[in-house]
């Protein structure tokens, strides 16, 4: 039986067609969602001390690795960018197909981060006349907020210029738009020679994504090579090989019909090996160290983009892959409530109590989710058709990046 890749992929004489859309991934977009939801929690933890408490202390030591969530986000990048545009950019390089793909992520990155950055801006306006920018911004390093800075961070290329991602965004979590929005700027000059690639065999496409984790699982504060703190330029190596290698593992979902294997096995394999990385996440002494789990990444992604069944259904459940498709603004705009939150709790009431801190916990999830809808749905969806519309002529739009 045919993967879902090999059904929808595009023969010869269309691969170079710019009007054939690539199908969603419905699995994949739910997984962008529990990924989003896996680095909130992780941000969470300043609100240990409200009901959430006991929450924090059960799942302490997954909790604590949700920025293993990011990794996610860059290889199902890699996935997704290379699933909807190889077949088209990868035959050569030429410039209308590289202006409307560059185009087309500007469309479906920049509305919504500009508009959360002038909040912040103001946020920091009002923080800075009793607080130090390090202090307002609860990072190890304080963001720059000069003209330039604003510059950078509307431009999207606030992280290209300094060697640590702490204070490179004003907001923590920023840094991450920065650094995908070079992978997206570096990708089609990528596709050249992945497309050259298009039929290698899952095996050595699989040991070549494990490869280019190796980097990230090994190399960091507390791993088998201890640097004792994040190391320069860590972000760039972060991003690029885990975007790789969710590019390696596209390919051997792509080809997953030359594998001698039963495709009904792919959605059992895929719940084993998530059971596998969260009890190995649950057992490890540190953090630092369950960084070692990443290698396994890839695979799993090309698996569960395999399932089948009642996997299929249950991970393309509606309210999952209305997560999915929201997951970007969610993961803009959850911190600025942490930053409320903890503004209101140690500035406007130092002493509130327990059902008081509760309150404001409820409130600041229910601000997220209903900011997160705002956004979505006015600000992110809207525009991202608009600029599209612009330049539509060369590459179709990605449908589940």
């Amino acid at each position: 039986m045919l993967s879902e890749f090999t059904r929808h992929r595009p023969p010869a004489a269309e691969s170079a067609n710019p009007a054939a859309a690539a199908p969603q991934i419905g699995v994949l977009t739910s997984l962008r969602f529990l990924a989003a939801v896996w680095v909130v929690l992780f941000h969470l933890q300043l609100m240990g001390n409200t009901f959430l408490g006991p929450v924090f202390m059960t799942f302490h030591r997954l909790i604590v690795s949700g920025d293993l969530g990011v990794d996610v986000f860059f290889i199902l990048s890699g996935f997704i960018i290379s699933y909807t545009y190889l077949l088209r950019l990868g035959p050569k390089l030429n410039w209308p197909g590289y202006r409307d793909f560059v185009w087309a992520r500007f469309a479906r990155m920049w509305p919504a981060f500009a508009l959360v950055v002038g909040l912040l801006g103001l946020w920091f306006v009002l923080g800075t006349v009793q607080h130090s920018v390090l202090d307002w911004s609860l990072q190890a390093r304080a963001p720059d907020l000069s003209a330039w800075g604003l510059a950078k961070q509307l431009l999207m290329i606030h992280l290209w210029f300094q060697p640590f991602s702490d204070g490179a965004s004003w907001f923590g979590p920023g840094w991450t738009v920065s650094a995908e929005w070079l992978a997206y700027l570096a990708f089609p000059v990528a596709a050249l020679g992945l497309y050259r690639l298009r039929l290698l065999h899952p095996v050595p496409a699989l040991a070549s994504s494990l490869l280019l984790m190796l980097p990230i699982a090994l190399i960091g504060p507390g791993q088998l090579v201890d640097t004792g703190r994040p190391y320069p330029y860590s972000w760039l190596v972060r991003i690029l090989c885990c975007f790789l290698a969710g590019a390696f593992a596209f390919l051997a979902a792509r080809n997953s019909d030359r594998f001698a294997s039963r495709p009904a096995l792919a959605g059992p394999a895929a719940v084993i090996g998530i059971l596998v990385v969260v009890a190995f996440l649950l057992a490890v002494p540190a953090p630092g160290h369950g960084k070692v789990v990443v290698l396994v990444f890839p695979a799993l992604l090309a698996l569960l983009s395999l399932v089948r069944g009642r996997a299929r259904a249950a991970l393309c459940h509606p309210w999952l892959l209305a997560g999915g498709r929201a997951s970007y603004s969610l993961y803009l705009v959850h911190m600025a409530f942490i930053y409320l939150y903890h503004w209101l709790t140690v500035e406007v009431l130092p002493s509130a109590g327990q059902l008081v801190r509760n309150v404001l916990a409820v409130a600041t999830l229910g601000g997220m989710a209903l900011a997160t809808y705002l956004l979505f749905s006015y600000v992110e969806e809207p525009a991202r058709k608009r600029l599209r519309a612009v330049f539509s002529r060369t590459v179709a739009p990605a449908t589940a990046g």
